[in-house]
């Protein structure tokens, strides 16, 4: 089997589901088979609020350890920061923001993109 590119895009707010918790469950999934599969994790609209500093994240945590241990960060749109008025100081030091402009790129380069 090929090596795919998955998107995975995280677009609620973290509060009251699992979207997040599985979503990151599922990326984790996908990089840890036999083959070498590159995920990007991408926080947009109100989902970039999981990515602040001080949000809770007990329940996703070793998701992220293992994310971050294979080189991977949480990807957040800064048109979506700018929309709801927050300072990309804000953001928790995983955090890497990119355009939309870079987010139009990489959905349209992946093999496969996941909505959580």
């Amino acid at each position: 089997m090929a090596d795919k590119r998955v998107v995975f895009t995280f677009n609620r707010a973290p509060f009251g589901s699992v979207y997040y918790t599985e979503g990151l469950r599922a990326a984790v999934g996908v990089i840890s088979g036999i083959d070498e599969h590159q995920v990007d994790l991408i926080y947009l609209g109100e989902g970039v609020r999981f990515a602040l500093k001080g949000v809770d994240r007990s329940d996703t945590a070793m998701y992220l350890n293992t994310l971050a241990d294979y080189g991977y960060k949480l990807k957040v749109e800064r048109e979506s920061l700018t929309g709801l008025g927050i300072p990309e100081s804000e953001l928790a030091s995983d955090a890497e923001v990119i355009s939309r402009s870079q987010v139009l790129e990489l959905i349209k380069n992946a093999d496969l993109t996941i909505d959580m």
